[in-house]
């Protein structure tokens, strides 16, 4: 049998990957500064922030975290993935079958950040109508075409981001949507091997979990705890 193989990024560059924001904006702003000084120290290094999802819902101020991240990382390639609760956001948005569930998972805190007056708004009648033609009016339209265009999943070196996870027994370029966005327990309880690393949010833990297959990044920055972030360099995995 051969040595093992420690997962690795290409000596040429730096990824820095963080978890779940949920409307943390100060949070987002502090690590994005942190990065930003990182990025001017070492010009000569190609920088790759990964986002893995899940902007917004149940903090303060999602719209503030959007704009933020639209407006991109200067000196880096800025890669912000698809959450579950983008693609509910977006699903509220289109009016699918699904869109009240949203509500109910932190989507009225994100429609009181764009500034909706929801007291008054749902006294005015039928309340996804009135909410969705209220949210329509009030979100910028880049705000929806960055939405629109988020990727579910990204690929470097031996490690693949995403937002909640991949199926066990499928290589991850061949991941369906659904369990990309939003499996758990069949994920988090697999100790074996996806073929790369997975990088990943979705489900909260008290401090970033480090495994040999994946690391998962979302320590609930919306429930008070930090907003976690993990530097990739070579062989090398270490909190930023």
């Amino acid at each position: 049998m051969g040595p093992f193989h420690l997962p690795a990024i290409p000596d040429d560059i730096s990824v820095i990957a963080f978890g779940d924001v949920h409307g943390c904006y100060d949070k987002l702003e502090i690590l994005l500064e942190k990065i930003e000084e990182r990025l001017a120290a070492l010009p000569e290094r190609r920088h790759i922030v990964v986002s893995v999802g899940d902007l917004v819902d149940r903090g303060p101020d999602s719209a503030r975290v959007v704009e933020r991240l639209t407006a991109g990382l200067p000196g880096c390639e800025l890669v912000v993935l698809k959450g579950n609760h983008e693609a509910m956001m977006l699903e509220f948005i289109r009016g699918g079958e699904d869109a009240e569930a949203w509500l109910h998972n932190g989507g009225l805190r994100t429609l009181a950040s764009y500034g909706i007056d929801l007291e008054r708004t749902l006294a005015e009648g039928p309340t996804l109508h009135g909410l969705r033609r209220a949210f329509l009016d009030a979100i910028p339209e880049h705000h929806l075409a960055f939405l629109a265009k988020m990727p579910l999943s990204y690929a470097c070196g031996d490690y693949f981001f995403v937002h909640a996870g991949v199926r066990p027994g499928r290589p991850p370029d061949r991941q369906n949507e659904e369990d990309l966005l939003w499996i758990r327990n069949e994920f988090l309880d697999w100790d074996g091997d996806f073929g790369k690393r997975i990088v990943h949010g979705h489900t909260p833990v008290d401090i970033a979990t480090f495994k040999p297959n994946r690391i998962n990044l979302d320590t609930g920055a919306c429930f008070g705890g930090p907003l976690t972030a993990v530097l990739l360099e070579g062989t090398e995995a270490t909190i930023f």
